[in-house]
């Protein structure tokens, strides 16, 4: 096996492809993933004034030209929110500041603690002069980060696997497996409390999401859109399997955001899932016996 890594966004990256050792293609792989996760954060970094997510969120209320690649990005996260009814909303930014998170990440924030309701549905795209555009709801902020990882895990993986190889790429635990023969990965990476669990993929992706990591006195960085705040659940965890990373990501946040709903949420969703509480443990579908996607 060859594996190729980044330290980033308080997490690890993984990109690993089922091989024989070669120099040329380890290398290859490296400068695949670097460039990739340096692309996305230009991209959709919040905490950059050169990203177009900043500079969109610079003008909200007016069409701002952006290229395909955001887009591309953008229409995951509006993806993921059509797919949980507005559970995942990608324009709580301003919610998410206020709540901390931008001080737990060790940056500045000028967002008032106010409530702040996201507007999913206010997002346009059109086509630009160059290329495109987009234009938020006023009063409102773009943040991709339920989304970003997810769907660098699915390009990855596509991407390698177009190219000839087994793969599977784990954006910090949002995970994508394309392979012949199955893949073990792990739900619930290095959550403190909660016992890792293996799950053999062969086309599919695991994601958990959880409020077991970031996490700050008197807030998380899951936040409920019917609120403005952070999620009140019991849930320390959420995993799923789903066909993409980007679809378990999006049915996991989900999860922990409808708190005691979540699993019959899930369930109607026919998504094997598994929620950990501190003194409980649900299962929806075939979880936890095997699962292969």
């Amino acid at each position: 096996m060859i594996t190729a890594s980044v330290k980033t966004w308080k997490t690890e990256l993984l990109l690993s492809v089922r091989t024989a050792p070669d120099p040329a293609l380890a290398s290859a792989l490296q400068t695949f993933l670097d460039s990739e996760v340096t692309r996305l954060d230009r991209l959709a970094s919040r905490f950059r004034d050169d990203s177009e997510l900043a500079i969109v969120n610079a003008r909200p209320g007016q069409w701002v030209e952006v290229s395909w690649s955001f887009v591309t990005v953008l229409t995951a996260a509006l993806d993921a929110a059509r797919m949980t009814g507005g559970l995942v909303d990608p324009t709580m930014g301003r919610a998410i500041k206020a709540a901390g998170y931008d001080r737990w990440a060790g940056q500045a924030t000028s967002t008032s603690p106010d409530v702040h309701r996201g507007k999913w549905r206010g997002v346009g795209i059109r086509p630009g002069r160059g290329q495109a555009q987009v234009r938020i709801a006023a009063g409102t902020e773009l943040d991709l980060g339920s989304i970003a990882k997810a769907w660098l895990a699915d390009r990855l993986a596509t991407t390698v696997y177009r190219a000839g190889h087994e793969v599977c790429a784990n954006m910090g635990g949002d995970i994508r497996v394309i392979a012949h023969r199955p893949w073990t990965v792990w739900a619930d990476p290095g959550i403190p409390g909660v016992d890792s669990r293996p799950v053999d993929l062969v086309d599919g992706g695991l994601a958990t999401s959880g409020v077991g990591k970031r996490v700050w006195d008197g807030g998380h960085h899951i936040i409920d859109p019917r609120t403005g705040s952070p999620a009140g659940t019991p849930w320390v965890s959420v995993s799923a399997v789903a066909a993409t990373a980007a679809h378990a990501n999006a049915a996991t946040t989900a999860g922990v955001v409808l708190g005691d709903a979540g699993p019959e949420w899930m369930s109607r969703q026919g998504i094997d899932a598994r929620f950990v509480a501190l003194d409980e443990v649900a299962t929806t579908h075939r979880w936890p016996q095997e699962v292969a996607a």
